[in-house]
């Protein structure tokens, strides 16, 4: 047999090394560098908006997670073979097994200790890597207090829950972790010195090497005897297994705890035995292995088996009397951990038989009824305020409220939007030129606003923000009404309408230049502005040869770029060489960047949820973006666990409100409100509400960050809003957890559900802002509404949720309950309007001129002892010269007292529900509008495919009609059907 000689193995001359040394040390100085350029980035950034506070506890807290936990796993691995090695045998078997190992052995027989160190490095260096993600459990478990509540089965602290329990158990599992690597480093160095052999005659496993891989089985059967103890507190985390509710029910709670205990025990046995019987007495395998199967066998009996047939024959048979207490705690814990302890439930005594003449006596609702839908008239905003063509406004408008300065000393809700610049607007001519894009097109202008009740023309009434030239609004059909924009102004008191930060200007800006330079910066069209008499910067303006003003920011937002340094670490971090090669920089230059709204607060306060929707508002003259933002967990015990992305999307996520992130929690509040200033990028977060305990300890672990309630300004107090991803969280939970009584919860037979949107989708129909003034309220509020319908009748309506802030500033979430009544749901509605004989024959006009119809906001609105829903219809309406199609509203439907009204206003809308109610018929015919949109557009053919499916529909109505003429309810139902099938005929031929 020829022995292996490590001499033989082909070297690698001189120059050859110094190559593979230099692209090693290349490698390694680009890796390492484009490390520490990012971090000096990422300092600059938080020091150019006050948090290097943030910063560094960032960066510290990963560090010491690194390193403590590197360095452990590096010691453990590296002690583990060194042990392995110290004890090998004297002497190595001569056997062919052994002989093959003989060349490793030589291989790092003169090296054994840098092989050691470099592998326990390793290990070291992914264990580190892997912890210092764990940053937010480790501040947690260091600055963790009292929550202030227990939890009913231990009566623990739910802070042990929040703060320590999640640490506690990651340090568990890294304690498997390093005793599984160390069994691993142990058995494979033992194995390639002899100590541990799979033939020959004798011992196959050396008394050192007994001792060694036996204790460290034995720690880790002593492990799961820690995780097990654990695991009695983590029941309260657990769903249950007969009801589906997070926290441990009967089963978990009279089986499956006392299996914990036992287990711990069982495991704790096990581990002396397995350490004792392996090297004293026996010595022998037989009995450790007896122990460890022991351990499995009890896990499955007693964690598994045990729990099944107690759940199968014990509580199954009689479900209500066995898990009511346990949901009584989920029904208590969740409603504590989501805001709703204060839920309040009213009854609301309606009918759906009302008298619609109440609508004419309501005193706060009807008037205000909104029929400008923000996530339609986006596009009229764009088309009608935008000067040049990469302005834009976000996808979905806001709707905020302002003092009205008429007598009755009110307030107006109005939609609003933010005139932002959108590099994806640009030509790609714009988009190739570096200098023009970064520096001469950096930011929007203005806050357009339009009261979300009037109409202009077919559109919006602009009551800010303005651009229209006098002598371009002489040219609008609708002059009269947009001429009031100026006169309003003064309402909103916007004193820099600039706008560097907002929601779709992701791209950096470089800004700034020496005094008495020229600006570049271009601001808007010279002239006409209804926003020129309130800007502060006049002065500073200076007007272009293309008849534009152009300006230059002089705020104090963004980093400095006044060194080449800071030039040369952003040219390496954003992969862009003009950094240092352009002539755009000069001493007063700043670099902007990472400027949405959500991403700055997120960034500032990395342990916040921020709202998918910020809104726009003026706070002392100034525009600043309000976000809600939350603090969230999902280790608060006896609470439901849900996950956030699934139960805050809706129609408008992904159309304007941004997706959530795709996490499970169970404790969610809006503990803080953060503001982002739309000039200069500051952010700013105020505590809000109730002392959040959670809050406090990530406001300790980063330095007191969050200012105090008390330090909000007045101005911005007045434009608060019930946030609106913490309503859907509630509303999804208030479908099961409305109810208090825990059989009923259990027996489910009053469960609710969301209403889907009715237009088409098969995403939920979102929560709407409105002015209105509910039954228990004494004078209108803005609020978030909302509705439900019985889980088994999605066909009624059950009840209306309302959620708004009382006159200190305190969250109110009210459900007005139905129950019981006759009144149709958001979905019936829908489908009742669009089957409506005036309705079908216009929608069908419409489709034979190729008009596209939006259905807006279907609004459900309690007035008088009934509930008036409100849905408006827009056509899409081709812009000149644009090739964008605007929205313009058409119709406005709305039905009351089972009766439907469909006009071409709201007004004119109710007058026919109160005309078909009395029976005159005609009271309404003159304002129901044309049945051919305003454009007279299309060729008026229709495809084949698409007349049959509308004549279908025809077909389906009149049956529909007859039956119910003669009170038929199974021909009812199968015209319902046939109308469904004509509906998909319809949508499949439209879709060609």
């Amino acid at each position: 047999m020829t022995t292996w000689n490590p001499k033989s193995v082909p070297r690698i001359n001189r120059r050859g090394r110094y190559v593979l040394g230099g692209l090693v040390a290349v490698i390694a100085l680009l890796t390492v560098g484009g490390w520490l350029t990012g971090l000096y980035t990422s300092y600059l950034w938080y020091d150019s908006v006050g948090y290097t506070g943030v910063f560094s506890t960032l960066v510290w807290t990963r560090v010491l997670m690194f390193s403590v936990f590197g360095v452990a796993l590096a010691l453990w691995t590296a002690a583990n073979l060194w042990v392995a090695y110290r004890f090998r045998p004297d002497a190595v078997p001569h056997t062919p097994e052994q002989q093959s190992m003989e060349r490793y052995r030589n291989a790092i027989a003169a090296k054994v200790g840098w092989v050691i160190g470099g592998l326990g490095a390793l290990v070291g260096v992914f264990a580190g890597i892997s912890a210092q993600g764990r940053w937010q459990e480790w501040l947690l478990f260091f600055n963790s207090q009292k929550f202030g509540v227990t939890d009913p089965e231990f009566d623990v602290d739910a802070g042990f829950y929040v703060f320590e329990l999640p640490f506690w158990r990651y340090l568990v599992g890294v304690g498997f972790t390093m005793v599984v690597i160390g069994i691993i480093a142990a058995l494979g160095a033992h194995y390639l010195y002899g100590a541990v052999r799979l033939s020959g005659r004798g011992e196959r496993v050396t008394p050192a090497a007994r001792w060694h891989l036996s204790i460290l089985v034995g720690l880790f059967v002593l492990l799961k005897a820690v995780a097990y103890y654990l695991d009695r507190y983590g029941l309260t985390l657990e769903d249950s297994a007969s009801v589906g509710v997070t926290g441990g029910g009967y089963t978990e709670m009279t089986a499956l705890l006392p299996a914990k205990n036992i287990l711990i025990l069982v495991s704790v046995l096990a581990a002396i035995t397995v350490v004792v019987f392996s090297n004293y007495y026996a010595r022998s395998l037989v009995i450790p292995g007896t122990a460890l199967g022991l351990v499995l066998v009890s896990a499955i009996a007693l964690g598994g088996v045990y729990p099944y047939f107690v759940n199968e024959f014990s509580v199954t048979p009689n479900v209500p009397a066995k898990e009511g207490e346990y949901v009584s705690r989920t029904i208590e814990g969740t409603r504590y951990a989501y805001g709703m302890a204060d839920l309040k439930t009213e009854p609301y005594k309606a009918t759906g038989n009302a008298d619609p003449n109440q609508m004419n006596d309501d005193p706060g609702t009807v008037d205000s009824t909104r029929v400008m839908d923000p996530a339609i008239i986006s596009d009229s905003f764009t088309q009608k305020q935008r000067a040049k063509g990469f302005q834009a406004f976000n996808e979905k408008l806001d709707v905020d409220v302002y003092d009205n300065p008429g007598d009755d000393g009110g307030f107006q809700d109005y939609v609003t939007g933010v005139r932002e610049y959108d590099p994806d607007k640009l030509t790609d001519k714009q988009k190739d030129n570096w200098a023009v894009r970064h520096t001469v097109y950096t930011h929007g202008y203005g806050l357009v606003t339009a009261p979300s009740n009037k109409v202009c023309g077919n559109g919006p009434e602009f009551t800010s923000g303005s651009l229209l030239n006098p002598e371009d609004a002489a040219a609008e059909d609708d002059q009269d009404c947009r001429a009031t924009a100026k006169e309003e102004e003064e309402i909103f008191g916007v004193k820099q309408p600039r706008v560097y930060f907002g929601e779709l200007n992701d791209d950096y800006a470089i800004v700034g230049a020496p005094k008495g330079s020229k600006a570049l910066e271009y601001d808007r069209p010279a002239g006409g502005t209804t926003t020129d008499e309130n800007t502060e910067t006049d002065d500073k303006e200076q007007k272009g040869d293309d008849n534009s003003i152009y300006v230059t920011y002089d705020g104090k937002g963004g980093v400095a770029m006044n060194s080449f340094w800071r030039k040369a670490a952003y040219a390496w971090d954003m992969g862009e060489i003009k950094f240092v090669t352009s002539d755009v920089f000069n001493d007063n230059s700043r670099l902007l960047y990472d400027r949405t709204p959500r991403e700055r607060v997120q960034k500032v306060a990395p342990f916040l949820t921020v709202d998918g929707d910020p809104y726009p508002t003026v706070v002392d003259g100034k525009i600043k973006w309000v976000l809600d933002a939350y603090t969230t967990s999902d280790s608060f015990p006896y609470s439901q666990r849900l996950n956030l992305q699934d139960a805050t999307t809706d129609s408008y996520t992904g159309e304007g409100a941004s997706r959530q992130s795709n996490k499970d929690v169970n404790y969610m509040r809006n503990s803080v409100k953060a503001t982002v200033d739309a000039y200069s990028g500051e952010v700013e977060l105020y505590e809000f509400g109730e002392k959040d305990p959670l809050l406090k300890v990530w406001d300790a672990a980063f330095g007191d960050i969050v200012k105090s309630e008390s330090k909000m300004p007045d101005d911005l107090r007045k434009h608060l809003r019930y946030p609106v991803d913490q309503f859907k969280v509630q509303q999804e939970l208030l479908q099961r957890y409305h109810v208090t009584d825990p059989t009923d919860f259990i027996n489910g037979n009053q469960a609710w559900e969301t209403p889907k949107d009715p237009t088409g989708t098969d995403d939920k129909l979102p929560p709407y802002f409105v002015k209105a003034q509910y039954p228990d309220q004494k004078s209108p509020q803005f609020q978030l509404t909302s509705t439900f319908s019985p889980q088994s009748s999605e066909n009624v309506l059950q009840a209306l949720v309302s959620g708004r802030y009382d006159e200190k500033q305190r969250p109110v979430l009210t459900i007005y309950e139905v129950g019981g009544s006759d009144i149709e749901s958001t979905r019936q509605i829908h489908q009742s309007i669009t089957q409506d004989e005036r309705v079908a024959e216009r929608l069908k006009n419409y489709e034979q001129a190729n008009s596209n119809v939006q259905w807006g906001n279907l609004l459900s609105l309690p007035v008088g002892d009934g509930v008036m829903y409100v849905e408006p219809m827009y056509l899409q309406k081709q812009a000149s010269g644009s090739g964008v199609a605007l929205p313009e509203l058409q119709n406005v439907a709305v039905s009351y007292g089972g009766e439907i009204g469909f006009a071409k206003t709201f007004e004119g809308a109710v007058e026919d529900v109160i005309a078909q109610y009395t029976g005159d018929t005609d009271a309404g015919d003159d304002d129901a509008g044309d049945d051919k949109p305003d454009d007279e557009g299309g060729t008026g053919e229709v495809p084949k495919d698409v007349q049959e499916a509308l004549d279908a529909i025809d077909e389906a109505l009149a049956d529909l009609d007859k039956a119910m003429k003669d009170g038929d309810l199974t021909a009812q139902g199968k015209a319902l059907e046939k109308l469904d099938k004509a509906m998909e005929q319809y949508d499949k031929a439209k879709k060609g």
